[in-house]
């Protein structure tokens, strides 16, 4: 871990790569294009260049490609522009962050708002001179918000941006560890989160870390009446512990009734490893259920988890593994594909998969839909947190809607390219906040969009077309 450092700051993620991975990266074809077009299912063959990485892993294991799914992602341009807000000249503003994840709540001058939560956020100048990040008193608060108004069109608004301060005006984490944690060095990065149906109360999980990457359990953090409040900075919250440094519950929360009744949520985690190792992103997906009030009142204890060989039970032992690989991730049911959904990059590679099953306990197979453009899909970058966002999904579906045939089902998704740098190795400075790199197609730690049409065969479902 001493070897490698996140070039903007000890930011998190995937577990420190080997130290023959910039070697490794180097090795493989980039491809410089953003579309791959996958109407037939592509067999990916990374696993043979990083064998390694994944040796012994279970979060590898399943079939590769989905029988009567067809899949394509292209960048969604029309999305960035949303969240091309860029800070006033002379005055700091949001400039990046990742985790990523959006809920949607009610409030607002429409009515309605997507919610996005982010992690470790850039707080600095725009120097438009010469496209950059400033870096001479650059902040970096461990989470911020952003909202986005929604209306029956979608959530078309642009985004609007965060924070807190403290009583000195200094930037803060807008969510933040029991006074007594915060002391010992603890903080939060929040990278999941699920709505009320009635859109009023938020639950988001959020990772507790101490140190360098050093997660040390799952907070879950609480908000009530946020539709009465237009100001998220308003916001009271709450939060308490759950699970253990061996055993992590933040990874994914989503409802469990795919017909949008029911108070019961499904919740991702992960334990130890096989060989007795903390839990990672190359740990086995476990899962857990719950009534989202009862999680809102912060009562874990009516928790029941999926355990082997296939049982609901009321601890957590014995747990079965879901065959999914996750770490921070969104799973969502697709009416339209008749089947629940995630996506995900396998850590430093740069092929992006749709992952797919009729039932949330399996089997999970899984479709390449999207591959990381250049520059990102070489060293010193990695790419990581592919989150759905079906709220930004478009509500036409007519032939002429750019990218969607008749009959396809359009996915949304959204991932982060982040720099390592090599600690050992002199540099001439941080790469987010180099000269040029605010320009988009080279700029990194923002969110990057994707689009995906997707359907499935008529052989495999009678539901040929997407239902809003």
């Amino acid at each position: 871990v001493s070897t490698f450092r996140i070039s903007s700051h000890p930011a998190h993620r995937p577990a420190p790569p080997p130290p023959s991975y910039p070697a490794v990266m180097s090795s493989v074809a980039i491809e410089e294009h953003s579309p791959v077009a996958l109407r037939e299912c592509q067999c990916p063959g990374f696993l043979g260049a990083f064998p390694k990485l994944f040796e012994g892993s279970a979060q590898t294991a399943g079939k590769v490609c989905a029988p009567g799914l067809s899949a394509q992602g292209s960048p969604a341009e029309d999305l960035q522009a949303q969240f091309e807000v860029l800070p006033e000249a002379c005055e700091a503003g949001w400039l990046g962050a990742d985790s990523d994840v959006s809920v949607v709540i009610n409030g607002g001058p429409t009515g309605r708002r997507a919610l996005w939560i982010f992690a470790d956020t850039f707080i600095t100048k725009y120097d438009s001179s010469n496209q950059s990040r400033v870096l001479e008193g650059h902040q970096m608060p461990n989470n911020t918000l952003g909202l986005i108004a929604c209306t029956d069109e979608g959530c078309t608004g642009r985004a609007q941006f965060f924070w807190q301060r403290d009583e000195a005006g200094a930037i803060r984490s807008f969510f933040e560890p029991l006074a007594e944690n915060k002391a010992d060095g603890e903080l939060f990065w929040p990278v999941a989160g699920i709505a009320s149906r009635c859109g009023n109360s938020v639950l988001l999980l959020a990772t507790r870390v101490k140190g360098f990457m050093n997660v040390v359990g799952t907070s879950v953090i609480v908000l009530k009446d946020v539709a009465d409040i237009d100001d998220p900075r308003q916001w009271q919250y709450t939060t308490y512990d759950v699970g253990s440094a061996d055993l992590t519950w933040f990874s994914s929360v989503f409802f469990a009734d795919s017909r949008g009744e029911g108070d019961m949520v499904y919740i991702f985690g992960h334990g130890k490893g096989a060989d007795g190792s903390l839990p990672s992103q190359n740990s086995d997906t476990v899962l857990a259920r719950a009534s989202l009030q009862h999680l809102l009142e912060h009562d874990w204890a009516k928790t029941e988890y999926w355990t082997t060989p296939g049982v609901w039970s009321a601890q957590p032992e014995g747990l079965k593994a879901l065959g999914l690989p996750s770490w921070e991730t969104t799973c969502n049911w697709s009416e339209a594909l008749g089947r629940w959904y995630s996506f995900n990059i396998p850590a430093f590679t740069t092929d992006i998969f749709l992952h797919t099953a009729e039932d949330i306990t399996g089997e999970w197979i899984k479709t390449k839909v999207f591959s990381v453009p250049y520059p990102f899909a070489q060293s010193p970058w990695i790419s990581y947190a592919a989150k759905a966002h079906p709220e930004l999904a478009r509500s036409d579906r007519r032939r002429d809607s750019p990218g969607l045939a008749d009959g396809d089902c359009e996915l949304v998704f959204s991932f982060i390219s982040n720099a390592w740098v090599d600690s050992s190795v002199e540099t001439s400075g941080n790469i987010l906040f180099a000269p040029g790199g605010m320009e988009f197609h080279q700029r990194g730690y923002w969110p990057r969009f994707v689009r995906v049409a997707a359907r499935m065969s008529a052989e495999t479902s009678s539901r040929a077309r997407c239902i809003a």
